[in-house]
Order: C-alpha cells, then structure tokens, then sequence
C-alpha cells in the first residue's frame, strides 16, 4: 500500500464497519468492475486512513456550499481531478483500515499504472485527514465515521494478528 495511491475496500470491511457511517458498498457492474468507492489512502498512525471519491459533484458542490455558508473552516468536502475527471473528496467520510481489509488499488492502462493525484491535492488532503485525526484524537468528532468504533476493533485485529 502506497500513501497517495488508491483502493477499494473488501465487502468484509462494509459488513463489519458499514453501520459506522462510511460510504455504502456498491455492487460489481455487470463486467467485474468494482462499484464500490474507491478510496485516496493516507498513512498515519499506525493505519491507513482512506478518504472515499465521488464522481457526483453537483450534489457535493451543493453541500459544500451550504456548510461552507456556516463555517467557513469546513474541511469536509474537497474538490480535485482524478484521471482528468473532476472528483470530491469526502474527508467528511474519512475511515482507517489495516491491510486486511485492502481488496486491489484502483489503476488504469489496462490495470499497469497507479491513479495519482498532484502534489498540492495530495499535500492539502494529508493535511486535512492529520487535522481530523488529531481532532479526533482529543475528543472532537468532527466526521460522518464512527472512528472511535473501527479504530478500537482494528486495534484488536491488530493485536492479535500480531501487527
């Protein structure tokens, strides 16, 4: 797993962690391909924190806008390209995982290249989900996700598959 690159989760994550307010599993299309989100991974503390996609962006240009009116310091929602194709990035549903729970990277070119994003996105989205996680970390929820819930059960998988 590379930091900056991205993934799709298995269905054993959604099944376990799917009540703790992350995206929702999508299913395969007809040919394979996955429907699920893919994720942006970011490393740090001890976990790989995945930041899901959306090719929706009129719906979350709308939401951004409408909390952006309210806190004008909302991190929640960031907008970059991904494969040439506008993107959003839901930092709102930031969520850790540990290896297990990797099912493939998402890339292109006949499935040879990573996805990359630039540097700034990569450098603003870091600093954001280190934002979250600190927040978090002294008590501030300030996200969709349950992380408290998963970062407890991946501690205990961790634990005992001796990580």
């Amino acid at each position: 797993m590379k930091q900056g690159n991205f993934y799709y989760l298995t269905n054993t994550y959604y099944d376990k962690f799917g009540h703790c307010g992350i995206m929702k599993n999508k299913d395969e299309d007809e040919f394979g391909k996955h429907g699920r989100p893919c994720y942006y991974c970011f490393i740090y503390d001890g976990f790989y924190w995945m930041i899901p996609i959306s090719s929706k962006i009129n719906k979350y240009k709308n939401i951004y806008n409408n909390k952006i009116q309210k806190n004008p310091n909302y991190d929640g929602i960031r907008f970059g390209f991904v494969n040439g194709k506008e993107r959003a990035f839901l930092l709102q549903n930031i969520c850790p995982v540990i290896d297990k729970y990797i099912d493939c990277e998402y890339k292109i070119e006949h499935d040879t290249v990573s996805v990359r994003i630039s540097k700034a996105l990569s450098k603003e989205l870091n600093g954001i989900a280190r934002k979250i996680i600190r927040l978090h970390n002294n008590g501030i929820k300030i996200v969709l996700s349950d992380l408290t819930y998963i970062i407890n059960e991946l501690n205990k998988e961790k634990l005992t598959l001796n990580i």
